[in-house]
Order: C-alpha cells, then sequence, then structure tokens
C-alpha cells in the first residue's frame, strides 16, 4: 500500500511539474489554480446541489419524508427523493417512484459513492469523505477522485468531437474566462440503471448537455462550481445548482480502492442492496 501510495504521488507530482512548466508562459491571472500536490478539495455543505435564488432548482427530498439534517429522513433511515417534482419528465418520475418503493420495502436507498459505481456528471461532484485532486495542464484538466481513483478529463480550447463516443462522465470540453474553468459537457450513457445526476436517483438521457463553472473563492481556500442541467428529455426547464469544496492539507493522494462485495450486506446484516459492478473476465 505503501509502495503504491508512494508510486501514485511521484507520477501526479511529475504530471504536475511537467504540465506547469510547459504552460508557465501562457499562465495569466485569468487562469485559477487548482492544482496542488499536498492538498485536495473536500466536498463541504452536504451531498446535494445547492438552489440558486432566481434559478430553477435542483431535485430534493420528498416533502413527505422531510430530512432530519443531510441524511436520514423522518420515518425511515434512508434518503426519499422528490419523485413528484413538477419539473420532471413521467417516466423520470416512475423510475424515482420505482426507488422510493424500494426503500419503503424494506431496501437500501442506492448511493454510486457505496456501491462502487461512477458517480457520472455532475453527479460524482456530490462525493464526499475523501478529497478530489486537480491537475492542470495547457491542453487538458484532470479532476481526480482519491475514492477509486476515477478520472475525469477536460479538453481546453477544443470544440466537442463530431461523433461524441457515450460515456459516464460524457465529453468534456473547456476553456478559461474571467478566472472561472467553463466545462461544456455532452455525451452520456442514455438512461443507465444506475447513471444519475444527483444523490436522489434521478435519472437523464443521452441528451443531457451539463455547462460547469468552477472558480476559487475565500482567497483560495474554497472552490464552488455552479451546475447547469439541460435535458428536455428528462426536465421540463433547465436546472442550476451549486457545489462547494475547502481545501485540505493531507497530503498526496491515497490509493482508496472500492473493493467488491456483493454480500456482506445482505449475509451478516440482512439488509438488501443494490449489486455492485463486478469484472466477469479478467482484463489481462
Amino acid at each position: 500500500m505503501l509502495k503504491t501510495r508512494l508510486l501514485c504521488a511521484a507520477a501526479l507530482a511529475a504530471f504536475v511539474t511537467a504540465g506547469l512548466v510547459a504552460g508557465s508562459r501562457a499562465q495569466d491571472k485569468s487562469i485559477p489554480n487548482f492544482s496542488f500536490i499536498e492538498s485536495g478539495w473536500l466536498l463541504q455543505g452536504g451531498i446535494n446541489f445547492r438552489p440558486i435564488p432566481g434559478k430553477v432548482a435542483p431535485i430534493a427530498f420528498d416533502p413527505a419524508y422531510p430530512q432530519l439534517g443531510e441524511g436520514n429522513q423522518r420515518g425511515v433511515m434512508e434518503r426519499m427523493s422528490d419523485a413528484e417534482n413538477a419539473n420532471l419528465k413521467p417516466w423520470a418520475k416512475e423510475v424515482m417512484r420505482k426507488y422510493n418503493k424500494d426503500v419503503l420495502d424494506g431496501h437500501r436507498a442506492f448511493s454510486s459513492q457505496s456501491r462502487c459505481w461512477p458517480g457520472g456528471t455532475p453527479g460524482q461532484l456530490l462525493f464526499p469523505a475523501e478529497p478530489i485532486f486537480f491537475v492542470q495542464t495547457p491542453k487538458e484538466v484532470w479532476i481526480i477522485w482519491q475514492r477509486q481513483q476515477e478520472v475525469r478529463r477536460i479538453y481546453l480550447n477544443v470544440p466537442h468531437s463530431r461523433t461524441v463516443k457515450p460515456s459516464w462522465f460524457g465529453e468534456s470540453v473547456g476553456h478559461y474566462e474571467n478566472g472561472e474553468l467553463v466545462v461544456d459537457t455532452v455525451g452520456f450513457l442514455d438512461k443507465h440503471e444506475f447513471d444519475f445526476v444527483d444523490n436522489w436517483r434521478t435519472p437523464h438521457t443521452k441528451d443531457m448537455h451539463v455547462v460547469e463553472r468552477f472558480k476559487l473563492t475565500e482567497g483560495g481556500k474554497g472552490l464552488e462550481a455552479t451546475v447547469t442541467v439541460d435535458d428536455p428529455g428528462t426536465f421540463n426547464q433547465p436546472w442550476s445548482g451549486t457545489v462547494r469544496w475547502q481545501k485540505v492539507d493531507r497530503g498526496t493522494i491515497l490509493e482508496s480502492i472500492c473493493a467488491e462485495n456483493n454480500t456482506a450486506f445482505e449475509t451478516f446484516f440482512n439488509l438488501q442492496e443494490y449489486p455492485m459492478p463486478e469484472a466477469k473476465t479478467p482484463d489481462f
């Protein structure tokens, strides 16, 4: 484990250094610095997108089950989503009703992070407990989650591909603008069973379009992203929300593997769970 950590840290340091040196001439005050070798960004303020005054709000909890803090809700021990939200199309309401019914029938609510699935875009921005790290070069920005070492790549100053291959994170292109990193993402999976836009199990279609604006706050100690999601197949109107992180000095990125274990909860805790992804064949 220690050897792997040292190798990962060395590789990350070398990549960051090379990128910064190569881009030093082009660096200016309009380009925020999100990249630190010894520091990452830790989610703050809960695992939901925060609404923006005057904008259509993100999906939230079921009003029939008010939240108690950030997690459990009255009457159940799992998160119940607002499946009757007026901004949802009928098919999306049905999907979310199904997941809510599962909870009321004794099933655990689905959570991408706890079940080892990618969170997708923008859902993975809401992964708590472990920091994220940025790598910035003149041509690319990488967002690396310590959890499972998931990597999202943002290609700078280029258009989208003519033919985009659908993926969990989609194809992200970006540019710097007035001290912010502006990211435009298209090319998503179509109605995947476990691919959601948030932690309320809100689905989406392949035609979803996500725009994010990342900026530093609190004199560089904070990071905030404003997210706008437009998916006419799922939502009646585009919605917007924010998510925030705090800079934490925990050292270099650690090896954090989400191990496969599809039996523990049912075997030892008598809890119904959703499956973790499993490799059916070796990849070597």
